[in-house]
């Protein structure tokens, strides 16, 4: 995420420029010369800029990463999209694109929330960016880093046609890689073909079992969890499952906060109490 934040890659530069000029200062003190006029002091030089790089690089990409996280906590746990938004809009907008997998991760969030707020305008150039993004990658780790975060937000565009063959890319694109980030990768792409089978195949039964494996997972945020339990009481209301479906939209009204969906679910709950 340091690439997105001004401030911080300024930081990181005057950190590497900083560590040379005092060393600079305080050679002639230890050495009685110039720094620059002996070979150790030039390597020496360039060994403390490089090494202010890497050290400023480090320090201030956990806190560029701290603050993302921050941000869209506000959405993903608290499930507040007008928060996130109007907390990460600076940050949204200074991700170009094609951009890499950290902007990927951040603005297929901020792109969700701005859906949950009918800015349907700015989500869509966002979705327009990120496949963009995809298409500029040459390697095929970074290609599907962003094809996961692409997923969720072509799904909510109603384009489940591109969702399946986004799925399918990905998983080709890992097939290969028997790295343990591949393994992870192409497990959840490979249950994110079985949900997406079983919608086309309108296997209701099986995507409410599916579903709730998610809403009853403490593991998932809360927003997830939400977002799955309105797919598996839509579900249900088409087995005619009244029951479970009210159980299911009760959930969503308790800990939806203030996404859209929450409203969805009580008008639906107010004809279930008729």
């Amino acid at each position: 995420m340091l690439p997105y934040f001004k401030k911080y890659v300024i930081a990181v530069c005057a950190i590497a420029v900083l560590l040379p000029i005092v060393a600079s200062t305080l050679w002639p003190l230890m050495t009685g010369q110039i720094m620059a006029a002996s070979l150790l002091g030039m390597v020496l030089q360039f060994v403390l800029f490089f090494g202010g790089l890497l050290i400023g690089y480090v320090i201030f990409e956990r806190r560029a990463e701290r603050v993302a996280d921050g941000y869209l906590y506000l959405y993903d746990v608290d499930c507040n999209p007008e928060a996130l938004i109007s907390h990460g809009s600076a940050l949204a907008r200074a991700i170009t694109f094609p951009c890499n997998g950290s902007g990927a991760w951040f603005l297929s969030s901020y792109a969700q929330a701005c859906l949950d707020v009918g800015r349907m305008d700015e989500a869509r150039t966002i979705l327009s960016g990120l496949r963009e993004s995809v298409s500029a990658q040459k390697k095929p780790a970074q290609k599907v880093e962003i094809i996961m975060y692409l997923i969720p937000l072509e799904e909510k565009m109603g384009t489940l046609a591109e969702v399946s063959r986004l799925i399918e890319e990905g998983i080709h694109l890992v097939s290969e890689d028997a790295s343990p980030e591949a393994s992870v990768r192409r497990d959840y792409l490979t249950s994110q073909r079985v949900l997406a089978n079983a919608r086309a195949s309108h296997d209701y039964e099986k995507l409410v079992k599916l579903d709730d494996a998610v809403v009853s997972s403490s593991a998932y945020p809360m927003r997830i969890r939400v977002e799955y339990a309105w797919d598996a009481a839509s579900a249900c209301f088409k087995l005619k499952d009244e029951g479970t479906e009210r159980k299911l939209l009760s959930f969503i009204v308790d800990h939806g906060g203030s996404l859209a969906l929450v409203a969805r679910a009580k008008e639906r709950l107010s004809h279930l109490g008729q």
